[in-house]
């Protein structure tokens, strides 16, 4: 049967099974390796990455591939990317040595193959060696420091070069509130050290106006009270929540502009989540927590009210 005329139940039935051929391919190979052969050498892991990244990328270059070649051809080559990384980095007893590693493999995914699921995995193993260096050499300010992951991955989705690094963009963009979700003030980590966040949130303010102001000029639109009270609004929240708030918001705004519906609920699910850590990292009693989101709310409602009405008076105008 055509992969065209596949059902897509059949479809996700054989990708399930090209991926778990492939982990069971991985996992034989290296009990071969480590038990039969007895190597106790970190560098027969990327041995063996290497000849599955590059059995990985030849079976996604066949133009006639069907489904569960595909399949078999992302998880091979992701899984072998992660056993060349990994395995140079445990060689050197340095986990930062993955990260240069990690990086060149995934420039090679990019240039080698237009798979975008392959790419988006390959760019979430270099952030992923990323924050582990952060975390294992105790990096003061790491907070401050990924959040620059942030502006890259915006330009990347919204001046897009003439080959396609969508996925890698996505990541770059999840990667700031996906990492401030698990670092929180009272981590062993961030009770060591000073890890950072006002920085951050400077750059998602800034980048929040920089697309309110792209959107409104889009449009058409003048700098009138509607805009003014929605950029004070959401300046004033970005300021209260903690880091991954500002940078939830932003996602949010980027649905917005883009029209992307996955951002949207990606930013709605993380803002819950700061909202609710806000909550409980407040040193106030019950009462005035209550009356401070209370207070909260009723300021974001008047706001709401103030666009509605500017809206309505300029659609019977």
């Amino acid at each position: 049967m055509p992969d065209k005329l596949m059902p897509w139940y059949v479809k996700t039935v054989v990708g399930v099974g090209a991926w778990i051929t492939a982990v069971v391919a991985m996992l034989l190979g290296g009990a071969i390796v480590m038990l039969l052969l007895k190597i106790e050498s970190a560098l027969a892991l990327a041995v063996i990455g290497a000849a599955y990244l590059a059995l990985g990328l030849w079976l996604l270059r066949q133009a006639d591939a069907g489904v569960f070649a595909t399949q078999m051809g992302i998880a091979t080559a992701a899984a072998g990317a992660a056993l060349v990384s990994g395995g140079i980095a445990a060689e050197a007893e340095e986990v930062w040595v993955g990260l240069p590693v990690a990086a060149i493999i995934a420039v090679a995914i990019f240039l080698l193959t237009a798979n975008k699921t392959l790419q988006f995995l390959a760019t979430a193993l270099v952030a992923a060696f990323f924050i582990a260096t952060l975390e294992v050499e105790r990096v003061p300010y790491a907070l401050d420091i990924v959040a620059f992951a942030t502006p890259v991955g915006l330009y990347l989705l919204l001046n897009p070069p003439q080959r396609d690094l969508a996925p890698a963009a996505f990541v770059l963009l999840l990667t700031f509130p996906l990492f401030s979700v698990f670092i929180a003030p009272d981590t062993i980590w961030a009770r060591d050290m000073d890890i950072g966040g006002w920085v951050a949130r400077a750059v998602h303010i800034v980048l929040f106006v920089w697309l309110v102001d792209g959107y409104r000029r889009q449009r058409g639109w003048g700098i009138d009270q509607r805009v003014v009270i929605f950029v004070a609004a959401a300046v004033l929240v970005c300021l209260l929540l903690p880091p991954g708030g500002s940078a939830a918001l932003l996602l949010m705004t980027l649905a917005y502009v883009t029209g992307w519906m996955s951002f949207a609920t990606l930013g709605i699910a993380l803002q819950a989540q700061f909202i609710f850590r806000y909550y409980y990292s407040l040193e106030m009693t019950l009462l005035d927590k209550s009356l401070l989101l209370m207070a909260v709310g009723v300021v974001l409602l008047v706001a709401w009210w103030l666009v509605q009405r500017g809206a309505r008076k300029e659609s019977a105008a």
